[in-house]
């Protein structure tokens, strides 16, 4: 028994999503760099196809992933957050309980005036009533 040595590894990575670190309470300890890679790999991208979409180099997109202390330009973060399906806020942040759909959907909500937005309102109570 002396000599045995167990290793244990596992891939998180590509079972957990952005919403289930928000809820495990994960999200705030983790970096910009690890949520980045589980999302893109998540997407089933590699650094390389990742770094294509987004006009970088795979050196890049691996130094964003491990050093904490690099910090992307807002547009990469965009562009990263869009290519691996996910919110700019969940990369950032660790925000990620909403769909970028619907993120984008409450931005444009809240630029509404308030006479739409009681329009919409009625709308979704109509939608939700069937």
């Amino acid at each position: 028994m002396a000599g045995l040595k167990i290793r244990f590894e596992m891939d998180i990575t590509r079972k957990i999503t952005p919403q289930q670190y928000s809820e495990c309470g994960l999200s705030e300890h983790l970096t910009f760099g690890s949520r980045l890679k589980a999302a893109r790999n998540k997407a089933g991208l590699n650094q390389e196809a990742l770094a294509q979409r987004v006009g970088s180099s795979k050196g890049y997109i691996s130094e964003l992933e491990t050093n904490p202390d690099i910090r992307p330009s807002a547009e990469l973060v965009m562009k990263l957050a869009e290519e691996v399906g996910t919110t700019v806020e969940f990369l950032m942040r660790g925000d990620g309980e909403k769909a970028p759909i619907d993120a984008a959907f409450f931005r444009s909500y809240q630029s509404l005036d308030d006479s739409t937005k009681t329009k919409l309102q009625g709308i979704l109570k109509l939608l939700k009533d069937q």
